[in-house]
């Protein structure tokens, strides 16, 4: 929108009161015309995903730091299971945008995310963990996920099922998220795993041990003396004599021969 400046000038000589001849003099009006006021520039806030991400496409790590009007509230590295990245965010408390970079310089920037649905599917896609809150994942999807209650979950922690959908993945998908002190900690893809990990945090039960087989004792054997010749007079008195004793004890005396010359 123009501005219109106008500017009346009155031109008063001395004596102008006194004098009729200055007093029919007409006022003299000067008009200046303004240009236009430039528009603000848009901020980082104004832009989404999509569009951040043709802006930068091709450009560094570097180059986004440097260009941008505040300090990244986060400058950090993220691991998959294969691969690290480099992630820088800014945060104003309300809003936030992430961008993803190679590791390796000169650090080209991959994709950027400006709401929880775009970090759900840049961790899908590259296997990381960009970080969200729980209040930005709850404001998100406040209509679609649903609180899963479960004791096995310590204290801080909530477990959300959502039936999950991105640009990559088009057919609704159960997928579960879990947030341990207000910060996404992991996600599950099936439900097996998810309820693998809840049965991880059970504590073990304890198997009770099998009693003790008691061996059973071997009988006593009684000893029995029995006297084969020889003995003390109390031996001979009290003990029974083995009447028989030349098959198993005494061993058979061999005779000598005799030779005759």
């Amino acid at each position: 929108m123009k501005h219109l400046a106008a500017v009346t000038c009155l031109l008063w000589v001395a004596g102008a009161v006194a004098s009729p001849a200055f007093a029919q003099q007409p006022e003299i009006i000067i008009e200046m015309h303004g240009e236009d006021t430039a528009p603000a520039a848009p901020s980082l806030w104004d832009y989404n995903a999509p569009q951040l991400t043709r802006k930068l496409r091709g450009k560094t790590r570097e180059y986004v730091l440097y260009t941008m009007p505040m300090v990244s509230d986060k400058d950090r590295i993220v691991r998959s299971s294969s691969a690290e990245y480099a992630l820088v965010e800014y945060d104003d408390g309300g809003n936030f945008r992430k961008f993803l970079f190679k590791a390796e310089s000169p650090q080209t920037f991959i994709t950027a995310a400006a709401n929880a649905a775009d970090v759900l599917a840049v961790n899908k896609k590259y296997g990381i963990n960009m970080g969200l809150s729980q209040r930005a994942f709850e404001n998100f999807y406040q209509d679609k996920a649903s609180l899963e209650n479960t004791e096995a979950l310590p204290p801080q922690a909530a477990l959300y099922k959502l039936l999950y959908i991105d640009v990559n993945t088009p057919t609704p998908t159960e997928r579960w998220f879990l947030f341990e002190n207000k910060e996404l900690s992991r996600t599950f893809e099936t439900a097996t795993e998810k309820d693998a990990y809840l049965a991880s945090l059970q504590p073990a039960q304890t198997v009770p041990a099998a009693p003790a087989r008691t061996q059973a004792a071997a009988p006593t054997r009684t000893v029995r003396k029995a006297l084969i010749s020889g003995g003390t007079e109390w031996d001979k008195a009290t003990l029974p004599r083995v009447v028989n004793p030349k098959p198993l004890l005494i061993a058979p005396v061999q005779k000598k021969n005799t030779s005759q010359n």
